[in-house]
């Protein structure tokens, strides 16, 4: 006997999971147990989001690095030196389908992928710098990034699943009872991607944000959780492209920690690293970090 919810989990576990197949999956699902706010999120990863709406989950936000084409010698980094305008420059959320964001990464394969400017925001970028010929700027940003995204949202699935399964709602033959209906709409369909969360019940529902108060720092603290992370890391089975992601965004929250830059900016690399961590199954290195995250 066939059962919706546990033929879900099998898909998202599979190591060529189709993530587009496990979202119509589950907007199947969603709709049959009438769990609307849980649906419309499943809709909106399948759909896209709009581009400027505030509800775009934290786990899309991503980070590059300004570059300027130039005609000589190619793409080359443009230095900011301000901190918050770096943030506004370099810092976005993806608003794109779940699929088109797929495509991203396969293009992209083994290169950066670039985000192109509107052409108002290129003039003001422009503005920032004084060049002796006009620039074209772009964002260049790591695949690995991408991926995160992806595996982030089968652990979303998978949890919620995981909480079907729990209470028994399992939907088989295609086919939910009236009691898995009545509980599905009692319980939270609660999902937590860091930063958000996302229940069934609007009435019953719980929203957490994370917490940017940063009350203290040290950067020496900083430094040494680094060093533990280098540690720890040789313990977690990864393969080598995941691997090398790592030690890319570990430099790069090392290089800020030795820049002292400002704690939210710390703790937004260490954040990136974290997730990236938890999405690849290194959940020791990624446990640490996060239990880190909590005391700033």
């Amino acid at each position: 006997m066939s059962s919706l919810v546990l033929d879900l989990q099998q898909e998202i576990l599979k190591s060529d999971c189709d993530i587009l197949n496990a979202l119509r999956k589950a907007h199947l699902i969603a709709s049959k147990l009438n769990l609307i706010e849980f649906d419309n999120w499943i809709k909106q990863e399948l759909n896209g989001y709009s581009f400027d709406d505030e509800t775009i989950p934290e786990y899309r936000k991503i980070k590059g690095v300004l570059k300027a084409f130039n005609p000589y010698n190619g793409w080359i980094t443009a230095q900011l030196i301000d901190d918050e305008i770096e943030e506004m420059i370099c810092e976005l959320k993806l608003w794109q389908s779940i699929g088109e964001i797929k495509e991203l990464y396969n293009e992209a394969g083994s290169n950066d992928f670039i985000c192109q400017f509107s052409a108002k925001k290129m003039q003001a970028i422009s503005s920032l710098f004084q060049t002796p010929i006009p620039m074209q700027y772009a964002l260049h940003v790591s695949t690995h990034l991408l991926k995160a995204i992806i595996e982030r949202v089968k652990n979303c699935l998978l949890e919620w699943t995981m909480k079907l399964e729990k209470e028994g709602i399992l939907g088989e033959d295609m086919k939910f009872s009236k009691e898995e209906t009545k509980t599905a709409e009692i319980i939270p369909q609660q999902i937590n991607y860091y930063g958000t969360v996302i229940n069934g019940d609007v009435d019953k529902s719980q929203v957490i944000s994370g917490d940017n108060n940063i009350i203290s720092f040290s950067y020496e603290s900083a430094a040494d959780l680094i060093t533990k992370i280098k540690e720890s890391i040789e313990t977690e089975s990864l393969s080598a492209e995941d691997k090398e992601s790592t030690i890319e965004l570990i430099d790069e929250a090392e290089n800020k920690i030795k820049a002292q830059k400002k704690p939210g900016i710390i703790k937004a690399a260490l954040s990136g690293l974290r997730d990236f961590l938890v999405a690849t199954g290194a959940n020791v290195t990624g446990t640490l970090i996060g239990q880190y995250l909590k005391g700033m």
